[in-house]
């Protein structure tokens, strides 16, 4: 009873090894049979593979060569044709040959005609990230006085400036989006107004060659920021071209200002200390030979009125011989004036400037009142 017993589990046992031992055999076969991966590595430069097979190439490689030329051929044609070719304004043409020519966000487009003129200086930059928005370049609120934390603004990517030669004349394609709602605040559009005023700066040659002014031409159905580019300086326009001269040394002033309200040009405090800020190398280095004022806006409110007369003590502490120029509305009392002219300020009234966009009874409803600052013709 004990034999017949046993002989069912010895047999089950033969059979499990027996499948393993077939299994083992199949995966060895297996092994035997693949093709070895060196063979490719070792004979790569004689071959050619695609998605279904590898096979020898012609003799020489003559043949995957004149491929390879070929598709290169067809992938230049294919560029070439996604080139935007645009007929060259006229105004060109009375600005001669031999200059160098600065090429700003010129991608895509035909360049080639403008080679007879001079040499092509290609500038790249990196394009300013998406994901940064104008409210932090121009916040609503700042910390004028720093109590809180020292002011700092998001960086917008500039050129290597050094990298590049002098030139004679910057030709920027400017990106436009209007009529598109909130055109105006595209903030590649504000790097690329940076990007060639920036260039113009430092890499133009500033009144060189017999006196001839840098020369900065846009592309674009926008008109260029006349924050950089005045409109006294625009000398031509033809169609979406627009012919600058810009003054160099006011060009310098704006550029080494900083880029948005999110940080303070000249803070009123010395950092991390409560002592005021001293100014008065800058003021005693500066020659003032024309009529300049410090000016600013108050209205609708009085609330800052006291900062109002902080910043006219501060000033006049420096020993500027600049005048203070205090635009007002009706809505600052007496006595309120009173104290502002006893502070220094010299008083002009003005009649507030509504923003049609803005909501009725919030904090920017007439801040366009600020564009009466271009109306003090009587400074320059």
């Amino acid at each position: 009873m004990m034999i017949m017993k046993f002989l069912p589990s010895k047999a089950l046992i033969i059979k499990i090894n027996l499948v393993f031992l077939a299994c083992f055999l199949v995966a060895y076969g297996a092994l035997l049979l693949r093709p070895s991966t060196s063979v490719y590595h070792e004979y790569a430069a004689s071959l050619v593979c695609s998605l279904r097979e590898c096979h020898h190439k012609g003799e020489g490689g003559i043949k995957m060569k004149a491929v390879l030329e070929e598709r290169l051929v067809v992938n230049e044609a294919k560029a070439e044709k996604k080139m935007v070719k645009r007929e060259k304004p006229s105004f060109l043409n009375e600005m001669g040959r031999g200059m160098k020519i600065g090429m700003v966000n010129m991608e895509g487009e035909d360049i080639s005609e403008w080679k007879v003129h001079g040499q092509i200086i290609k500038v790249k930059f990196e394009k300013v990230s998406k994901l940064l928005e104008w409210k932090e370049l121009f916040p609503e609120w700042i910390d004028e006085e720093e109590e809180m934390d020292g002011t700092e603004c998001p960086e917008i990517p500039m050129p290597d400036f050094n990298s590049y030669s002098y030139m004679d004349m910057i030709v920027v394609k400017l990106p436009c989006k209007y009529p598109e709602e909130g055109w105006g605040r595209d903030v590649y559009r504000l790097q690329v107004n940076l990007v060639a005023a920036n260039l113009a700066v430092k890499r133009g040659k500033k009144g060189w060659n017999n006196g001839n002014r840098m020369k900065v031409v846009f592309l674009s159905k926008c008109r260029p920021m006349v924050e950089m580019f005045r409109c006294d300086e625009l000398k031509q326009r033809e169609g979406n071209w627009w012919y600058y001269e810009p003054d160099m040394d006011k060009l310098t002033q704006k550029v080494s200002l900083p880029i948005g309200s999110c940080k303070l040009a000249l803070p009123l405090w010395g950092k991390e200390i409560n002592e005021v800020y001293d100014i008065s190398n800058i003021e005693s280095s500066t020659k003032i030979s024309r009529r300049e004022a410090y000016a600013t806006v108050l209205h609708s409110s009085e609330t800052y009125v006291c900062g109002a007369i902080t910043l006219a003590q501060s000033l006049l502490r420096t020993g500027t011989k600049r005048d203070l120029i205090l635009l007002l509305d009706r809505s600052i009392s007496k006595p309120k004036r009173a104290a502002l002219i006893k502070a220094g300020w010299k008083l002009r009234f003005i009649k507030r400037i509504r923003n049609p966009k803005a909501e009725k009874n919030t904090y920017n409803e007439y801040n366009y009142s600020k564009f009466r600052l271009w109306q003090l013709t009587d400074y320059e």
